[in-house]
């Protein structure tokens, strides 16, 4: 049975900020590894995007859920023309904006999850708690 479309939208910014909070860990992930040279750093990075992609798995039971829900065509954040997200002057202010980045679309997953109903939201939340402590070390 397809979903309403109603829900549909509600799947689409569940979508685009799984997508969003994947892309920050992986970028400070890169800055951990190649950079700061961090193993633990690098391995919580790591364990966080995969957290992530099991409580995205969790929320799109199937492929064809997703694909319904996706839009790019008429995404009004497609193309974003923010002069601060074309400047980065050093690693760490590329680590930190991408875990902001990270964090942002963990609380937006959190809210919309809610709407469902989903235990995913619970997840998301922890998630980004512990996204919050990584910044702390990391000033």
């Amino acid at each position: 049975m397809k979903p309403s479309p109603d829900v549909l939208k509600v799947y689409r910014a569940l979508d685009a900020n799984c997508n969003r909070a994947r892309e920050g860990f992986r970028v400070a992930e890169d800055v951990a590894r190649f950079v700061l040279n961090d193993p633990q750093l690098l391995n919580r990075l790591k364990k966080l995007r995969h957290a992530v992609t099991s409580a995205e798995k969790s929320l799109f039971k199937s492929p064809q859920l997703r694909n319904l829900a996706r839009d790019v065509q008429k995404d009004l954040g497609r193309g974003n023309r923010e002069k601060k997200e074309k400047v980065r002057t050093s690693p760490r202010e590329l680590l930190k904006a991408n875990l902001k980045r990270a964090q942002e679309a963990l609380r937006s997953l959190e809210e919309f999850s809610k709407l469902l109903k989903h235990p995913a939201s619970a997840k998301f939340k922890r998630l980004r708690y512990e996204c919050y402590r990584i910044e702390e070390q990391w000033p």
